[in-house]
C-alpha cells in the first residue's frame, strides 16, 4: 500500500510541475555569462568597432555607408536555446528629423517596419538613444535587422541587440504596462518599446485621493532655472514631482525648491556600466543617452494654500561638455487628505483617506482641482 502511495504521488506532482520540469530540462547556462546569451554592439563613432559575435549570430554584420543602412542577421528563435525575445537599442545624434528607421527583411525577402523613426520632430536634442523590442512574429523565423538613416547616417552612434528570455511577473495596479526589464531592474513600460513616438501628457487625472498634475507635458530646455506656479486649495499630505530628462551629465544634477526652500535634488534609476545607452562624448568621458525618469518627494510642510512655486535648478559639472538639457512630461502627484473637521467625523461615516476610486461616493467631498502652469 505504502508503494502505490508513493506511485501515486509521483504521478501528481509530474502534472502539477510540467512546466518546472521542462524548464529545468532546457535550462541554459549561458543565461548570465555565456556568448548564446551576450549582447553584440556595433559602434561607429569615434571608431568602427564591433564586438565579438556572440553564441545566437550565425553571421557577421553588414555597414552599408552608400545606402545608409546595416544589416544584422538575427538566427530564428527556436535555434537558439533560452532566447525568446530580441531588444535593439539605437543611439543617434538627434536633429529632430524623426531618427533612425528600423525594419525587419524575412528569409522570403518581404520587408516589415517596426519604427518609421526612433527619434523627436521639430525639437533637436542631440545625442539620444531609444530601446524598442523585436516582434516575436517576426523573429520566430529568423531574419535580417535593418537600421536605416538616410542622409544622416554619420549621425548614428551605435547599436546594440541583446537577446532577452520571458519570465511570469505580477503587476500590481492597472495604470502600469511594463514589457522590457534591463540589467538594472529598470522596467520599460510598453509604449517604450513598440518602436513609436511617445505621445505627451495630456491633462490631470485624479486617483482616489490623489490628484496628477500635469505641469509641462510637451519637450522643454533647462537651461539654468525653471519656475511651475501650482495653485492648491486643501490639505496636502504629501507630493512627488516627475518629470523626464535628456542630456543631464552624470555629474550634473536637478535641484528642486518649492517655495523658496530646497528639497533636494532628482533622483534616477541606476543604470549599468555595460549599458548601450552609455557612451563615451567628445573627451572620452562616458555620458548616457536617451531620456530618464526622474523623481523627488515633496513633504506636506512646504505646500501653502494658494499659489506654490517650484524651481528646477540645473547644477552642471564642472567638467562637462555643456550639452543641453531638455526635460518633458513635468507633472507631479499631490495627495490630498481631509479638513480638520472631517478628520473627527463620527464612526460609521465614509473615510475620504481611503476612498474607493472605481465606486465614487457621492458623500465624498470633492477635491481641489489644480491648475497649474510656468514662468
Amino acid at each position: 500500500m505504502r508503494r502505490l502511495d508513493k506511485i501515486v504521488t509521483a504521478l501528481l506532482l509530474a502534472v502539477v510541475f510540467p512546466i518546472a520540469a521542462a524548464r529545468a530540462a532546457t535550462d541554459d547556462p549561458s543565461l548570465d555569462t555565456g556568448r548564446n546569451f551576450a549582447p553584440f554592439v556595433l559602434s561607429l563613432k569615434p571608431s568602427l568597432q564591433m564586438s565579438p559575435l556572440p553564441g545566437w549570430m550565425q553571421g557577421p554584420s553588414v555597414v552599408r555607408p552608400e545606402t545608409a543602412t546595416i544589416e544584422i542577421p538575427v538566427p530564428a528563435l527556436w535555434a537558439v536555446p533560452a532566447v525568446e525575445l530580441y531588444a535593439l537599442t539605437v543611439v543617434f545624434d538627434d536633429r529632430g528629423d524623426g531618427g533612425p528607421a528600423v525594419e525587419w527583411r524575412s528569409p522570403n525577402g518581404s520587408t516589415s517596419t517596426i519604427s518609421q523613426g526612433l527619434g523627436e520632430i521639430g525639437t533637436s536634442l542631440g545625442l539620444n538613444a531609444k530601446t524598442i523590442l523585436i516582434p516575436q512574429e517576426l523573429t520566430r523565423d529568423g531574419g535580417v535587422l535593418l537600421v536605416s538613416y538616410y542622409a544622416k547616417f554619420d549621425k548614428l552612434v551605435s547599436l546594440a541587440v541583446r537577446p532577452a528570455r520571458q519570465d511570469p511577473l505580477a503587476v500590481l495596479g492597472g495604470g502600469s504596462d511594463p514589457a522590457l526589464v534591463d540589467e538594472a531592474l529598470r522596467v520599460f513600460e510598453r509604449a517604450e518599446v513598440d518602436g513609436r513616438r511617445n505621445p505627451p501628457l495630456s491633462g490631470d487625472v485624479r486617483r482616489g485621493a490623489i490628484v496628477e498634475a500635469e505641469l509641462s507635458a510637451p519637450v522643454q530646455e533647462l537651461t539654468g532655472e525653471l519656475e511651475f506656479i501650482v495653485p492648491i486649495e486643501g490639505v496636502v499630505e504629501g507630493a512627488l514631482l516627475k518629470l523626464d530628462v535628456l542630456g543631464l551629465d552624470p555629474e550634473a544634477e536637478i535641484q528642486v525648491r518649492v517655495n523658496s526652500i530646497s528639497v533636494g535634488q532628482l533622483g534616477f534609476s541606476p543604470f549599468h556600466l555595460d549599458d548601450p545607452a552609455l557612451v563615451p562624448d567628445s573627451l572620452g568621458r562616458l555620458v548616457i543617452a536617451g531620456w530618464r525618469s526622474g523623481y523627488v518627494f515633496i513633504p506636506a510642510r512646504l505646500w501653502q494654500a494658494g499659489d506654490n512655486s517650484v524651481v528646477l535648478a540645473l547644477k552642471r559639472s564642472e567638467v562637462e561638455t555643456g550639452r543641453t538639457v531638455f526635460i518633458r512630461n513635468s507633472r507631479i502627484h499631490i495627495r490630498f487628505g481631509a479638513e480638520p473637521a472631517q478628520q473627527n467625523k463620527p464612526a460609521g461615516e465614509p473615510d475620504f483617506l481611503i476612498p474607493d476610486p472605481l465606486v465614487p461616493n457621492p458623500q465624498d467631498p470633492p477635491l481641489p482641482e489644480v491648475v497649474t502652469g510656468t514662468r
